[in-house]
């Protein structure tokens, strides 16, 4: 079982819903399939009706990391805990391809209910080993999506969106200010 895979798959549905309306992988099937497209275990028939359970996933995935973010476990906890009860996984001791014995999930049931499994599963395992302070919302007030931190030191602040703009936001911040930076010290570029 590839536990970060699996918690991905939390990460990547929560964050679909603040892509443009249009680009929304929840408004068809085929958007759907395309979406999932990198998961051969997704790849069933997709009903209207799984789309919409997918979106009450989403909306529930989003509440667990708003309250795991706002230092609120017992009710994350809590909110995996119904997922769970939910969507139940069906794990299966397998062993293929040369590779060791290891654990999968049961290739059944609905789109809704693999992703479900999948998802709910990594993410409960994460918040179980590592601690409800590894997922987390974006510090960035207009933003809304989540992430797992996996930092060392268990830093992370920001979307992967708005990750790699921090620092060149600190690094213009003393150029402003009229004070001399150091490109080399913040990662600066000349600009010519």
């Amino acid at each position: 079982m590839n536990l970060a895979s699996f918690a991905e798959l939390a990460v990547r549905l929560v964050n679909s819903r603040s892509c443009e309306p249009g680009a929304d992988p929840l408004r068809s099937r085929e958007t759907f399939s395309d979406f999932v497209a990198d998961r051969p275990a997704l790849a069933v028939p997709v009903t209207q009706h799984d789309l919409d359970r997918l979106g009450l996933l989403r909306d529930e995935l989003a509440s667990i990391f708003a309250a795991a973010a706002a230092g609120r476990a017992d009710e994350a906890a809590g909110r995996l805990n119904a997922l769970l009860t939910i969507h139940p996984m069906q794990p299966q001791l397998v062993a293929h391809d040369g590779e060791q014995w290891h654990v999968h999930l049961s290739d059944c049931g609905s789109a809704t209910d693999r992703y479900a499994a999948m998802a709910v599963i990594g993410v409960t395992l994460l918040f179980s080993q590592l601690g409800a302070e590894r997922l987390g919302t974006c510090a960035i007030a207009s933003c809304d999506r989540v992430f797992i931190d996996g930092s060392s030191n268990r830093s992370r602040r920001y979307c992967a969106d708005h990750s790699a703009a921090r620092p060149n936001v600190t690094s213009i911040r003393p150029r402003r200010s009229g004070v001399s930076a150091d490109p080399i010290a913040t990662g600066a570029t000349a600009v010519s």
